[in-house]
């Protein structure tokens, strides 16, 4: 009987020998599938990281275009404006200036025949007086 005793016995430490394996291996098993996981995981954020920085940096410059875009278009309309308001402006001056001048040569006009109207008006007293 001890001898079957200690068969039992001994096949009882095998069984939990082998137990003991088998769950140390489904453990280590276990284990390097979740470090896989988590590696695989962790490579997934940092590659979306990276794209989500690249899109942002993308779109950054899309509106830093459009922002410079716009800028210069406000900048070409208040240049245009001026210009034309300049524009204006001479051409307001010149045709106040020719105005004025006509006005000033129809004046002296009004005055030099009125003048010569005197001095024919003299002559013709003069001569009749004498």
């Amino acid at each position: 009987m001890r001898r079957k005793a200690r068969e039992a016995e001994k096949n009882a430490r095998q069984a939990i020998e082998a137990g003991k394996a088998r769950t140390d291996d489904a453990t280590r098993r276990t284990q390097e599938k979740y470090g896989d996981i988590k590696a695989t995981a962790k490579g997934k954020v940092e590659e979306t990281g990276q794209e989500l920085t690249e899109r942002a940096r993308q779109s950054a410059y899309a509106a830093q275009a459009k922002l410079d875009e716009y800028k210069s278009a406000a900048e070409k309309s208040l240049v245009d404006a001026r210009k034309a308001s300049e524009r204006k402006y001479e051409e307001t001056k010149d045709t106040a200036t020719q105005k004025a001048e006509e006005a000033k040569n129809s004046g002296w006009r009004l005055f030099g025949f009125g003048s010569q109207k005197a001095e024919e008006t003299k002559k013709e007293v003069a001569e009749s007086t004498k």
